[in-house]
């Protein structure tokens, strides 16, 4: 059994049965026993559950469910997915304070919750009825991820994180502030000479 992986099921589901608690929704039966260990079984509830939050109006600036939301978004195994918890976070929050708790993560996060909170920073430009995500490009915060991850790219060498952060990255010298340039010169060094091709192909086009 892959540890890790089940390590971050755990936490997801929590997460997933917290949401659940707050909007008064009942959590479809769980799997048990030896389905526990069945990628598929487990897989299959978190996808139900999901679904339910983001079909489910969140209340506007309901405090308690802020977290569950993120952290939900964060530990969510498959990135295609993420957006079924940040969709209800923009629309009850805004865009801004989503991507400034997503910082935070991208920040001080394990390697797991760096890489989601990656793909739920992807996720947190889409436009949501009801939220100030069309009226707030939250710049200066996109800035704050430019640096952040030029900086967690050249600090973290786990590949899975590394492949994630580039693939957010504008490394082009004349869309980085000057302060800026030769970092994102040293990572695109780094990433052109890397072994792994993955990292390589990721590379976006560079001045």
């Amino acid at each position: 059994m892959d540890e890790g992986r089940f390590e971050r099921y755990d936490r997801y589901e929590r997460c997933l049965v917290e949401v659940l608690d707050l909007l008064g929704l009942a959590p479809p039966p769980a799997p048990s026993g030896d389905e526990r260990n069945s990628r598929q079984a487990r897989r299959n509830w978190q996808c139900q559950v999901a679904m339910m939050i983001m079909r489910e109006t969140v209340p506007q600036q309901t405090e308690e469910l802020f977290e569950p939301l993120i952290r939900a978004a964060v530990y969510e195994p498959d990135p295609s997915h993420t957006q079924r918890h940040i969709r209800p976070a923009l629309a009850a929050f805004g865009r801004r304070r989503v991507q400034t708790r997503l910082l935070e993560y991208l920040r001080t996060g394990t390697k797991y919750e760096i890489i989601g909170a990656a793909d739920a920073w992807y996720c947190s430009y889409l436009r949501v009825a009801g939220s100030d995500g069309k009226d707030d490009p939250c710049t200066d915060l996109r800035n704050d991820f430019q640096k952040t991850g030029l900086h967690i790219f050249l600090t973290n060498e786990d590949l899975g994180v590394r492949c994630r952060i580039i693939s957010l990255l504008d490394l082009r010298a004349d869309k980085n502030p000057p302060e800026l340039r030769p970092l994102a010169s040293e990572v695109l060094r780094i990433a052109r000479a890397h072994p792994d091709d993955t990292i390589v192909a990721q590379i976006r086009s560079a001045a």
